[in-house]
C-alpha cells in the first residue's frame, strides 16, 4: 500500500509540474506596445482630427524619403476627445508631430517611449505657434 501511495504522489508531482509549464507559456502573452497620444489647444480644449504622425528618430545620414527623417512612420488622426491610439509590434521611441488644418502655422512634437509590451503608454502634446 505504501509503495501505491508514494508512485501515486509521484506521478501527481510529474503531472502537476507539467500542468504548470504548458500552461506558462510566453506564446500568449501580448507582444505589442500601445500608445495614446492626446492632442490639446493652448487653451487645453482636446483637437479634434487632428493628423498625428508619429517616426522613428533620423538615420545617419538623414533618409530623404520619410518627411520626418526616420525610417518608420505611422500616421493617425484624433477622435472626439483629441486622442489617436496607436499599436506598434516592437518596444522604440518615437517622435511625435501633430497639426491640424483648422490651427494654421501650429503643431505639436513630443516623443512616445514604448518600453515595455502590454502596456499603455500615455503623452500628452500642445499644438504651439
Amino acid at each position: 500500500m505504501k509503495t501505491f501511495i508514494l508512485k501515486f504522489s509521484a506521478f501527481a508531482c510529474v503531472s502537476l509540474l507539467l500542468l504548470t509549464a504548458l500552461s506558462s507559456t510566453s506564446c500568449k502573452k501580448d507582444k505589442t506596445c500601445h500608445g495614446k497620444i492626446t492632442v490639446i489647444d493652448t487653451a487645453g480644449l482636446p483637437v479634434v482630427n487632428a493628423v498625428v504622425k508619429l517616426s522613428s528618430p533620423p538615420s545617419v545620414p538623414p533618409d530623404p524619403n520619410h518627411s520626418l527623417g526616420g525610417d518608420l512612420v505611422i500616421n493617425g488622426v484624433t477622435d472626439a476627445s483629441g486622442v489617436a491610439n496607436f499599436e506598434i509590434k516592437l518596444p522604440s521611441i518615437l517622435d511625435i508631430l501633430a497639426t491640424q488644418s483648422t490651427y494654421a502655422n501650429m503643431s505639436a512634437k513630443g516623443i512616445l517611449r514604448l518600453d515595455e509590451p502590454g502596456k499603455t503608454t500615455e503623452v500628452v502634446v500642445t499644438l504651439k505657434p
